[in-house]
């Protein structure tokens, strides 16, 4: 999820601005309105949030052969490589449970995935996963995050 948000926010082109605060007419005649970067502003992390985990379908299960535990690697690369892809289960219904666990954890932890992404931050999945469970690193519904 963080992976797919942090890639979507590197597409967007770094001039893009949006104007925040409030438009209203101060008393001396100015307003209240600042340019921020779009990439990270909330409105465009907001709608991220909003379409990102459609994503999912574009992720299959690894099982790693040795201690068995469950990954999720993209199936289907950004700018059209190709992948290894080689011990990766593809079907509807890993796509289908890991979109809907997508969703859950966008929607649980919408506020903190604003706050974090909202400022150029390096290891936003432990800074997010340490200040939810106060350790670093964390999985979510059986999910890592």
């Amino acid at each position: 999820l963080v992976d797919e948000l942090e890639w979507e926010i590197a597409q967007v082109d770094p001039r893009k601005t949006i104007q925040m605060g409030s438009f209203r007419i101060n008393p001396d005649g100015s307003q209240s309105v600042v340019e921020v970067p779009y990439a990270r502003s909330e409105a465009h992390l907001t709608e991220l949030l909003e379409r990102v985990c459609e994503k999912m379908k574009e992720y299959g299960e690894k099982v790693d052969p040795t201690t068995h535990r469950k990954s999720y690697v993209r199936v289907i690369s950004h700018d059209g490589t190709k992948m290894d892809l080689s011990g990766v289960k593809i079907d509807g219904d890993v796509a289908s449970s890991l979109k809907f666990a997508c969703e859950s954890i966008a929607e649980e932890y919408e506020d903190e995935l604003i706050e974090f992404l909202s400022h150029e931050a390096d290891n936003v999945k432990d800074r997010l996963c340490s200040k939810r469970t106060g350790e670093q690193g964390c999985t979510v519904a059986g999910r890592e995050l």
